[in-house]
């Protein structure tokens, strides 16, 4: 039983390598392109950032839960809305 709860993981584990590049590379916080001069400047309204909250939540949620709340927070992620504190 516990290699079907594994390989049901799998997903998530895909998931969390694609946020820890894009984290590692292009995040505007940590990325090593910050560095470039003109590259975009942090500007997140959320606590805790949206990469942030795409870990926790696939650390802690079955793959399509956390597929729909990571978008879900990325599609609120815009200038319009209110800065908050939002937890997966």
């Amino acid at each position: 039983m516990a290699f079907w709860k594994k390989f049901l993981k799998i997903p998530n584990y895909l998931a969390l390598g694609g946020i820890y590049f894009y984290r590692a590379i292009f995040s505007p916080t940590v990325g090593i392109l910050r560095f470039i001069p003109g590259y975009p400047r942090p500007s997140c309204i959320f606590y805790p950032t949206c990469s942030e909250y795409g870990l926790e939540s696939f650390k802690k949620h079955p793959f399509l839960k956390a597929f729909h709340k990571t978008t879900d927070r990325i599609s609120r992620c815009h200038p319009g809305n209110t800065p908050q504190v939002d937890l997966p």
